[in-house]
């Protein structure tokens, strides 16, 4: 692949919390001029394959990646995979658990909700899940559609950002777990939107985990937040990523083409991943 040209490392779908299919994702990357993108679900990697078909006829570089939910010291922690196997029989294991977790999650933040005066029909819920892996925005955008609030932003704000009074934590997973969960399926490890997770003291543990990565080019990272994290990539020799965090439109995230990484960084990725020993050509 070139070295020029531009990707975006952190997209979701319809496979877990994201509001466009897999294939639409790279039919927008195309048209949006992107020369690779990554499909980032939580904690699946079911929407990978069909991603890299779409992305066979559109010209357009789908790595298999995850996003994987973890904990640490009781802070959630997400952690992104890149040119993960998604045949790796550890990753399919920790599909199959999260989105049991994720569903059990859901249930609860249900409950949680009616409590506070939110009637909500689980079943129903479930229905507009189809097999997607359930998240906090398929919940936020039920809300509104139900007429509980005018838009996702509110939903997080009042009633399901972390610490607000339906939140409900779904991992179980140790981000060191996760990291080497990452490793094992021949993958390369970044650490997630930092400046949203208020862990900056503990990156170093994350580095002696081998976390290979971090994100530093967020979608909602702010300027001087970029700068922090490009200082602390090359202090402890973290590999640079960056994607927008797309849900796609509804979703009250920034979307795709808000964050356009160069190439170069992509290929110092592939070489991480290559040394790992599995095949990571283009999908």
């Amino acid at each position: 692949m070139p070295a020029t040209g531009y990707a975006d490392l952190h997209l979701h779908s319809t496979c877990s919390d994201g509001s466009q299919e897999p294939s639409e994702l790279v039919r927008l990357a195309a048209d949006l001029g992107f020369d690779a993108i990554a499909l980032t679900d939580h904690d699946t990697v079911a929407g990978v394959e069909d991603a890299q078909a779409e992305g066979n006829k559109r010209g357009v570089e789908v790595i298999g990646g995850i996003e994987i939910s973890s904990d640490m010291d009781g802070v959630s922690v997400h952690i992104l995979g890149y040119f993960v196997d998604p045949t790796d029989a550890g990753l399919r294991s920790l599909t199959v658990e999260g989105k049991e977790r994720r569903v059990a999650r859901m249930e609860r933040m249900v409950a949680k909700l009616n409590k506070l005066g939110y009637p909500l029909d689980l079943d129903e819920l479930r229905d507009t899940l189809g097999d997607a892996t359930p998240g906090r925005a398929h919940l936020a955008r039920f809300m509104v559609a139900k007429g509980h609030f005018r838009h996702v932003e509110a939903v997080f704000t009042r009633v399901l950002g972390d610490g607000k009074a339906a939140y409900e934590p779904a991992q179980k997973l140790t981000a060191e777990d996760a990291i080497a969960i990452v490793a094992t399926a021949g993958g390369v490890s970044s650490l997630a939107h930092p400046g949203l997770t208020g862990i900056d003291g503990k990156i170093e543990r994350l580095v002696a985990a081998g976390l290979d990565g971090i994100e530093v080019y967020a979608g909602r990272h702010s300027d001087a937040q970029i700068m922090r994290y490009l200082s602390v990539a090359r202090k402890m020799d973290l590999l640079v990523t960056g994607g927008s965090d797309s849900h796609g439109p509804g979703s009250g995230a920034r979307g795709m083409g808000a964050v356009r990484l160069p190439m170069k960084r992509v290929e110092a990725l592939r070489h991480r991943a290559a040394q790992r020993g599995r095949r990571v050509a283009a999908g």
